[in-house]
């Protein structure tokens, strides 16, 4: 279908309210610009005749975005707005849903799946094709073609799937990637029919193609979707179906492209010596910016990793610039394995544990600290002995705790036994406690609490909140605040955002473009594909600035910092007795249009299993 084309945010706004309730309409926009009014004018159009409608977004920063823009519409709750995960959580609450695909709504963070890999590990496999294999599966699984008949081919491939489900159906969890598929499958295998809903999607082509057939599916009172005309997704997608947009665009009702005439921002380059003397060029330049009246929601620094985003934090916290790191969903550090480097992840184990005594996924990484393979090896006796008794394996551990170790089948289960007495001795001095004795409690379990911590159990000192302990030590990071501070963002969480000046710290080689896109270890035509992909992201970044764009790198670093952070050196020396090493410039340092221009015979990506097969064989 051919597109009308359109030329500001207004004309858009009108020409999708003349347009039918239940219409499929589609709409293409620049990649710095800003639709959210457009899309709120048309859901609040659509609640005030009568049609329930919903805005989705690719993620929180986008929907934070949205809320704060609702308040001016009556009509639309905070409940309108929701991220493409709360959405397709939101079809997974269901106990149809549940009973259909045989899994709850339990999603597991990042740190739970290090203790599924270490049980996934059972199949004998090396870690690096492990984690191959397992990319190939999340992103088949993304793409839903694990609904094909025979789209395992070999044994090795069908014996670890297996192997994954089974911890997967034990846990009773999903993997992020699973969300929507699982939601679409048991939505049909329920026989649910969908509540009448008209949905308004930002970012449609950023989303995994799961999650576009799932809204397909629900959007039964009609589906405005929008993309960006730059094929760049948020962070929070490993895996985007771009092509899905073209798809649903060429059976909608109606198509439309945004061409605004907006200026280019002026970028410029800035060459420091050392990353210290970046940290200290920023800061300078945001206090300089904000001294001249730009507001600090206005200011975004976008940074390579967490390290870049820590130490520039550091450096405006010292002159008193207020600002907040938003980088998403943050792990726990620590190694669960290693007794004194896993106080955090303990804690954070216990008190999920502590709000849910049924979490079989926290308990099960409650069972596994402590011990080099995090008790893998008793874990799979476990889900045998489970299976053979056509139990569950809570049911199994019940049992089991019943009994000597001599009366038990086998002497592997009794490793479980400290880490279980442990956990009812937790739970029942965290029954009625006082604070100080809390704090005590949880130094002489290895779960040291910091300041913060503390401060969260209250302030009556006979009465310890160990529930709000739990419900708040381990949010995210920062609040996501579109106004109150300068915001600090990694390069892929920036994506959709817009500020008045935009600085792009770390510009060398290994940070932007990453290491897989010049590294010689990489096949030509893998980096080829990841040069592209980063010339995007760069060109992504450089849309978020509306007045100027700040680009700034440095020249060398200490030798051990360049290798841990990943950044690509040309020659190594010595200085003042330090090892040095002089760090390549990004492709993309002189940041001029040629350099930005991304070849149309580009590949977006290369097949999965070729990248599956290529890096592990």
């Amino acid at each position: 279908m051919s597109a009308y084309p359109i030329t500001s945010v207004e004309e858009l706004t009108q020409a999708l309210l003349e347009q039918e309730d239940g219409a499929c309409l589609c709409v293409e926009r620049g990649a710095s610009d800003d639709v959210i009014s457009a899309l709120i004018a048309k859901a609040s159009h659509l609640v005030h005749n009568g049609t329930p409608a919903r805005i989705v977004c690719p993620d929180d920063v986008s929907a934070a975005r949205y809320r704060a823009a609702l308040a001016s519409h009556h009509g639309l709750g905070g409940d309108a707005v929701a991220t493409a995960r709360e959405f397709a959580l939101e079809a997974m609450a269901d106990p149809r849903v549940q009973s259909a695909v045989g899994r709850s709504a339990r999603v597991l963070d990042e740190n739970e799946h290090d203790v599924l890999m270490e049980d996934v590990k059972v199949s004998g496999l090396k870690p690096g094709r492990l984690r191959e294999m397992l990319k190939f599966f999340y992103k088949s699984i993304s793409d839903t073609a694990d609904e094909d008949e025979g789209w395992l081919v070999t044994s090795e491939e069908q014996t670890v799937h297996a192997i994954l489900l089974e911890n997967l159906d034990v846990r009773q969890a999903l993997l992020p990637c699973e969300v929507p598929s699982m939601a679409y499958r048991g939505l049909v295998g329920a026989g649910i029919e969908p509540e009448p809903v008209a949905l308004i999607v930002d970012d449609y082509g950023s989303l995994s193609k799961a999650t576009q057939r799932l809204i397909r599916y629900l959007a039964t009172s009609g589906l405005v979707a929008v993309r960006s005309a730059l094929p760049v997704a948020n962070a929070e997608e490993p895996y985007p179906h771009f092509d899905g947009f073209d798809e649903l665009a060429a059976s909608c009702d109606a198509a439309f492209v945004l061409e605004t005439e907006r200026r280019v921002a002026p970028r410029k380059s800035v060459v420091l010596d050392s990353p210290e003397a970046e940290f200290a060029f920023v800061a300078r330049a945001v206090r300089k910016r904000l001294a001249a009246g730009t507001p600090p929601g206005d200011v975004l620094v976008a940074v390579p990793n967490p390290t870049w985003g820590s130490q520039i934090k550091a450096a405006l916290a010292e002159i008193g610039v207020p600002s907040n790191f938003e980088r998403g969903s943050v792990k726990i550090k620590g190694d669960p394995r290693a007794e004194g480097r896993n106080g955090e992840i303990k804690l954070a184990t216990f008190l999920k544990l502590y709000l849910d005594p049924h979490d079989i996924t926290a308990l099960r990484s409650w069972l596994g600290l402590g011990d080099w393979l995090l008790r893998s090896d008793a874990f799979l006796e476990l889900m045998a002995y489970a299976r053979d008794r056509n139990c569950t394996v809570a049911e199994a551990l019940a049992s089991l705790r019943a009994v000597s170790d001599d009366e038990r089948a086998t002497t592997v289960f009794g490793k479980f036994d400290a880490p279980l007495d442990e956990l009812e001795e937790l739970r029942a001095a965290c029954s009625s406690i006082g604070r100080d004795e809390a704090v005590e409690l949880f130094a002489t379990h290895n779960m040291p609490l910091g300041p913060s911590a503390v401060e969260l159990l209250g302030s009556d000192a006979a009465h310890a909140d160990i529930e709000r302990l739990a419900r708040c030590a381990f949010g995210v990071s920062d609040d996501i605040r579109p106004c109150g501070s300068v915001t600090i963002a990694p390069y892929r969480y920036c994506h959709g955002r817009s500020a008045a000046v935009t600085f792009v710290t770390g510009l060398v080689n290994g940070f932007l473009p990453a290491l897989d896109a010049v590294d010689d270890k990489h096949t030509v035509d893998h980096r080829r594909v990841a040069l592209a992909r980063e010339r995007l992201l760069f060109v992504d970044l450089l849309q978020t600035a509306r007045d100027e764009t700040v680009c700034s790198r440095f020249t060398r670093d200490r030798l051990e910092n360049a290798s841990v952070l990943s950044m690509q050196t040309s020659r190594v020396y010595v200085k003042d007795g330090v090892r040095c090493a002089a760090v390549t410039p990004s492709e993309f340092a002189d940041v001029s249009d040629e350099a930005l221009v991304v070849p149309e015979d580009a590949p977006r990506e290369l097949e999965t299993r070729v990248l599956y097969a290529s890096t592990t064989l």
